[in-house]
């Protein structure tokens, strides 16, 4: 059976649940939790990710976030060039996240990459240079409070939380992704599920070394696992984020504040343009307003000073979206290559429905 409109099956939304909490938890163990024979679970998955609904990446945890450089920047351009603009950031593994807004600009593209200075080649000779770029406004992450790796759908009960929470690792040791990870890492963007076999394949390691390398990972929170789903499909279609002010020496406790909401996919202390970059899932538009209300009398003197609204996720922390938001592709996530400067014309390879 499949879904029906843009609705999941329970067991569908519980099996992608239980590896939000659990990403690699073998099917035994996830068919325990679900109270369902681990072939028909394994079966389920195979269908979600076959058909894009849902996925498992990798990447650096909040922590390297901390010591990289995390930006938003958002994007101005001639009005005949935003899609051409957004095909051609949608290949590069830098640009995680490109969504198209309306709002404060034309598209909102988070970019990642290993320090400052490449961050600044990125920009002036790739993302500024491209054709149709009119202009662009960063804001760099100092401090990321949550991301989308915490976000869950909530299907499952306290107790079977309970159960998958804990096998998960310790989060011990000095979170730190050596070189010799980053071809674990890159490979693990691409199907955070893969065998030890399959990823050895991929980085040429021996199956064992993987094992050791990526327990000491996730043990040490330097690399994230996530289960992603469709946003058109996760009961919270509609995206926002917003620009926030705040005196400094409240900025702490509303971050706290803001990172515990049930809405809430990022929260980050940005340099560039406002205090904090908040970024939210909606069940619809209307319930942005309210949202805002409800975080301004939560939070003394705090003012949400712009506000942008995704019209469309095309690609979503490494994965190209289909215009139904169904995952169509993945550009792995490579932050460390060095990025190319632009061409005359950009490259148009978005898939379309």
């Amino acid at each position: 059976m499949h879904e029906t409109g843009n609705e999941l099956r329970e067991l569908d939304l519980a099996l992608i649940n239980a590896l939000q909490i659990a990403p690699r938890a073998p099917w035994r163990l996830i068919g325990e939790v679900l109270e369902v024979n681990p072939v028909t679970v394994a079966r389920h998955w195979e269908r979600l990710s076959t058909e894009g609904l849902a996925w498992v990446t990798a990447y650096g945890a909040t922590s390297l976030m901390r010591s990289m450089s995390f930006a938003l920047v958002a994007v101005h351009c001639t009005a005949d060039r935003v899609h051409d603009v957004a095909a051609a950031l949608a290949d590069d593994p830098q640009a995680v996240t490109v969504a198209h807004t309306v709002g404060t600009c034309d598209l909102l593209v988070t970019v990642w990459t290993p320090d400052l200075p490449t961050l600044s080649h990125y920009l002036l000779r790739r993302l500024n240079a491209l054709p149709g770029v009119v202009s662009s406004r960063t804001s760099v992450a100092s401090d990321m409070f949550v991301e989308g790796s915490h976000w869950r759908l909530g299907s499952l009960s306290p107790e079977q939380r309970r159960r998958l929470q804990g096998g998960q690792p310790s989060r011990t040791g000095a979170a730190e992704l050596r070189p010799e990870d980053r071809r674990l890492a890159v490979a693990l963007s691409r199907d955070g599920r893969a065998s030890y076999e399959e990823l050895a394949t991929a980085t040429g390691a021996s199956a064992s070394t993987v094992r050791r390398r990526l327990y000491r990972l996730l043990d040490s929170g330097a690399l994230t696992l996530r289960c992603e789903v469709s946003r058109e499909f996760s009961g919270r279609p509609v995206s926002a984020t917003l620009w926030i002010d705040v005196p400094h020496h409240a900025l702490a406790d509303a971050a706290a504040h803001l990172a515990g909401l049930p809405q809430t996919r990022m929260c980050a202390a940005v340099v560039g343009h406002s205090d904090l970059a908040l970024t939210v899932w909606l069940r619809s538009v209307e319930e942005l307003q309210p949202l805002e209300m409800e975080i301004a009398a939560a939070v003394p003197n705090l003012v949400v000073a712009e506000r942008t609204l995704t019209l469309r996720h095309l690609k979503l922390m490494g994965r190209v979206l289909r215009d139904d938001g169904r995952a169509a592709r993945v550009v792995p996530l490579d932050i460390w290559r060095h990025p190319a400067p632009s061409a005359l014309e950009p490259r148009l390879t978005l898939h379309q429905r």
